[in-house]
């Protein structure tokens, strides 16, 4: 029999990656809680290229809305 859980930890404030320690510890902070676990290198090149997708996601919807607003207000000046 497996066992799972998930943690519920909201919007979390920051991170800590340890720069010196090589077991690769990452830390997810919220106010004084603290999760803490360490990913292989394979994981984390994982992350790093969800989060490098997500934020060009953002980017881009952010990049358009800015352009419609422009077109909005230029239209408007007209």
């Amino acid at each position: 029999m497996e066992i799972h859980k998930k943690i519920v930890f909201g919007r979390i404030d920051h991170t800590y990656l340890s720069s010196w320690k090589s077991d690769n510890e990452v830390e997810l902070h919220k106010g004084n809680d603290v999760v803490m676990f360490t990913m292989t290198e394979e994981v984390m090149k994982q992350l790093h290229k969800k989060l490098g997708d997500k934020l060009t996601q953002i980017a881009n919807e952010r990049l358009e809305a800015a352009q419609q607003l422009a077109q909005e207000e230029s239209s408007e000046d007209e």
